[in-house]
């Protein structure tokens, strides 16, 4: 058996969209779009033949029939990534017509994730460590700017929607004399029922690089 998807994902061989497997687009093109559109929470244009959806305040179409995804709002081209792709396109197939639990957990608690999300898929939690670590107020900022809501857990907290029916939670626990930053990234626990280990993964990558993102776009 050659290497697996996951590994090649891990060591960034994957990095172009046209590196998608087929069988997503060609699963896709296969559903009814009303169908999609009900168990995803998100709208059809017809005119342009896109699903249109909000990921972390702004709204991106895909179009099955193009194999494409593309940001809708005016704030120039951008690169896309394969992990961008992977997300937006699991998301559309699988995720079920279900609502919250209401019990946000972590990523070890979730089936299979203490094993998973370590070594090459450690969540993109450091970075975020080492970034705000000492700046809370830039952190929760940042937080509120991506559309998040404010939360009470940990010394700086916010609960963002980066879909419609996947909030993450970010908690974090600022630096002091004697101990580290620590950030814990909680999903509800529905989570497990849309999105495999891998999506998740991903999913978390892609938030944690927007926040860092909009945090050098304020200038801080």
């Amino acid at each position: 058996m050659g290497e697996s998807d996951l590994n090649k994902r891990a060591r960034g061989i994957y990095e172009d969209p046209a590196e998608i497997d087929p069988n997503l687009w060609s699963a896709l093109s296969s559903m009814e779009v009303s169908e999609v559109c009900s168990r995803a929470a998100v709208a059809y244009d017809q005119k342009r033949g896109c699903y249109q959806i909000p990921f972390l305040q702004q709204t991106y179409g895909c179009y099955p029939d193009n194999r494409r995804i593309e940001c809708l709002d005016n704030d120039g081209p951008r690169r896309l990534s394969f992990q961008f792709y992977l997300v937006l396109l699991t998301y559309l197939i699988r995720s079920r017509p279900i609502g919250l639990t209401g019990r946000m957990v972590t990523g070890s608690e979730i089936k299979g994730g203490d094993f998973f999300f370590r070594g090459p898929h450690v969540l993109f939690t450091r970075p975020l460590e080492e970034r705000f670590g000492r700046d809370g107020q830039t952190f929760k900022e940042v937080g509120l700017r991506l559309g998040g809501g404010q939360t009470e857990f940990g010394d700086v907290s916010f609960r963002l929607w980066p879909l419609p029916k996947i909030p993450l939670g970010y908690i974090l626990w600022l630096a002091d004399e004697e101990f580290s930053a620590r950030l814990v990234v909680t999903f509800d626990a529905s989570i497990e029922k849309h999105f495999p280990l891998d999506v998740i993964w991903a999913l978390v990558n892609l938030v944690g690089g927007a926040i860092l993102r909009e945090a050098k776009r304020m200038g801080s």
